[in-house]
């Protein structure tokens, strides 16, 4: 267990997961078309990077909400049917509020839209071909890598977001926030009513190097479209915050590594404390 996060006896965490209010917030955010076409640490790789998230939350986000409302009638326990709810509220607005965002890049001249058709098509496929199992398990795996990613922001650098505009630093708090929010209620219907860890660790596995393609290929279209792809000393910053010794990956490689421990549990990570903190911040 990552010695960084407060520790819990096992048996607590569903405790603490059943104990979460999961809030539905709409916050209507529009954003002005006078944000800089660089808004995170000023660097063309990372914005592209968090433009290439952005672009995949609505259709992505979809498929989080039909994974998890295939299993929604069989869900017998009120508490986790009530977080059952809630999860898709706010998965919805999260992508109503990322579309907002979205646009601004799309009128700044980025191909946000070949993502947008991408994950579509994605999700077709997904819907066709895996069964109802298949794709709850991945919609739990994609929780657990946004909820770490999450973390990066809530827990081990908040002052992070600071680095974004100060016209974008909410929507991404307020993403943040939820995603830690519900980062248990997908896990808890899998283990609830299918309950296969080594599939799922096998579905984490295939989900890594999935969304390692896809926001990969993403990112690089967008940087192209920025004509800064070939500047070496962005490019080595951007890199560098990512993939260095103090890096983000280094940071959160070990809350992801937890996924594949006999006893995980979301709310192993428990950082309610630090979310309290930025739901002062951003959202009172």
């Amino acid at each position: 267990m990552n010695a960084f996060f407060q520790s819990q006896p096992t048996q607590d965490f569903s405790k603490i997961s059943a104990s979460i209010h999961i809030t539905v917030r709409q916050l209507d955010l529009s954003f002005p078309d006078e944000i800089p076409e660089f808004w995170f640490k000023d660097n063309p790789l990372l914005t592209m990077l968090f433009t290439a998230l952005s672009s995949a939350f609505p259709d992505g986000e979809r498929q989080f909400i039909y994974s998890v409302r295939n299993y929604q009638d069989k869900i017998s326990d009120p508490v986790l049917l009530k977080q059952v709810r809630a999860f898709i509220g706010q998965e919805a607005h999260h992508g109503k509020e990322h579309d907002a965002l979205n646009a601004v890049m799309l009128k700044k001249g980025y191909p946000v839209e070949r993502i947008y058709k991408r994950f579509k098509k994605m999700n077709r496929m997904l819907q066709q071909r895996f069964s109802v199992e298949h794709q709850l398990a991945c919609t739990v795996c994609m929780e657990h890598l946004t909820a770490i990613l999450a973390d990066y922001f809530i827990r081990i650098a908040p002052e992070d977001l600071e680095l974004f505009d100060v016209h974008l630093r909410k929507i991404w708090a307020w993403h943040a926030i939820e995603e830690t929010e519900h980062k248990a209620v997908a896990f808890d219907v899998y283990q609830s009513l299918v309950n296969r860890p080594y599939f799922l660790r096998l579905v984490m596995l295939e989900t890594t190097l999935s969304f390692l393609i896809i926001t990969t290929r993403g990112t690089k279209e967008l940087l192209k479209a920025s004509g800064k792809n070939k500047d070496f000393q962005s490019l080595y910053e951007g890199l560098k915050y990512l993939l260095g010794r103090q890096g983000v990956i280094r940071k959160i490689s070990r809350a992801y590594l937890d996924f594949y421990s006999k006893d995980f549990h979301p709310w192993q990570h428990d950082n309610r404390e630090q979310m309290m903190k930025l739901k002062d911040q951003y959202l009172h």
